[in-house]
């Protein structure tokens, strides 16, 4: 197989990488957490636990306690670390501060995030109806988080797959600034993990239980469309055959069919947190209501745009104070990101400019 070299490279280092990882000793993170306390426990990741801590210099950090290793534990494990060790500084990355590893445990050290994510400020928070993420912090989100996965797809020659972008994984700092987290199935593309070849799914999916097939607009007006009879759309691109990961909804139809995984699955999952971000709703939640009207979640946003109806899609926690001609904006570029179809998703790059734009 041969690569274009021009238009997609690889490697395995960064030139001005920064300081790597620390190796911390087990005494150095119990005293850091106060002997993992319940009281600095803060949520289970992949089975494993999270706690946060302060350390000697006085720093804070969560640490994800991974016990009981094995085998599977120990290859994500592995795999966090070389992405960890991997990705260069940027504002809107998490990046690994450091690791313990132990016969029986290993630990991952990352800096804390003090406003938690934005799926617990969305739906968690306590204050969230009285103090809601204002229309200003949200815009300040959807621009961070994109700047982070641009980041991660191309910092110099080095692309980083995140594969598991979601309300879950984006972390807000002290400023509500948002960073990319949740690395625990990231993946590293390079030439022993890399295809380029043609990826082919159904483009028309019946509903379970019904005769209604449910598609994107630009699906549905395909040249593989037209027919009753099952059609399929194809794609070309560089892509790790890799088995499906993250939440079913925020997964990519061409990679959900296949388990061929591009950076488009990457765009996708970053538009379905979008309409998260904007509406306040999980994005199941917004399956379920458009599923009521026997439509897909593309064609029922569509209708609330072309009705100028958007209110119904804004978080209701915001009360109408938010801008409507850039909330569309928004609302439109979530869908463009999460098209059905992938050659018509924006790079990630991109999408940082029409933000910004």
């Amino acid at each position: 197989m041969v690569f274009n070299l021009r238009t997609f490279s690889f490697t395995e280092s960064v030139e001005d990488d920064p300081i790597p990882p620390k190796s911390f000793s087990l005494k150095e993170l119990r005293v850091a957490t106060h002997n993992f306390s319940r009281n600095n426990f803060v949520m289970f990741d992949w089975h494993d636990k999270v706690y946060r801590g302060r350390l000697a210099d006085g720093s804070l950090v969560t640490v994800k306690r991974v016990w009981c290793v094995d085998q599977w534990k120990e290859k994500i494990f592995e795999a966090e670390m070389q992405v960890g060790s991997t990705v260069s500084t940027h504002p809107n990355v998490l990046r690994l501060r450091g690791f313990c590893r132990t016969k029986k445990e290993h630990l991952l050290v990352y800096p804390l995030m003090i406003n938690n994510s934005l799926s617990y400020n969305l739906r968690e928070r306590p204050d969230r109806f009285a103090r809601p993420l204002d229309w200003t912090t949200r815009k300040q989100i959807a621009l961070g988080a994109a700047r982070g996965l641009a980041h991660l797809h191309n910092q110099g020659n080095i692309k980083i797959m995140h594969r598991d972008i979601c309300s879950c994984n984006i972390l807000l700092n002290v400023h509500f600034e948002a960073v990319i987290g949740g690395f625990s199935i990231a993946m590293i593309m390079h030439e022993r993990n890399v295809e380029k070849g043609t990826i082919e799914w159904p483009t028309r999916m019946p509903r379970r239980g019904t005769g209604v097939s449910i598609s994107s607009p630009v699906e549905e007006n395909s040249a593989d469309s037209g027919s009753d009879s099952q059609s399929y759309h194809r794609y070309e691109d560089v892509y790790v055959k890799t088995p499906r990961c993250g939440s079913s909804f925020f997964t990519a139809p061409e990679c959900f069919h296949t388990d061929k995984c591009t950076l488009k699955n990457d765009v996708f999952s970053y538009g379905r947190m979008l309409l998260e971000l904007i509406s306040g709703r999980p994005i199941i939640e917004l399956h379920v209501l458009a599923y009521k009207e026997i439509l897909s979640l593309e064609e029922w946003l569509g209708d609330f745009i072309n009705k100028n109806e958007l209110g119904r899609v804004m978080d209701p926690n915001l009360r109408g104070n938010y801008v409507e001609e850039e909330a569309e904006q928004l609302v439109r570029l979530a869908l463009l990101c999460a098209d059905g179809d992938p050659s018509v998703r924006p790079k990630m790059s991109d999408v940082v400019t029409m933000i910004e734009n």
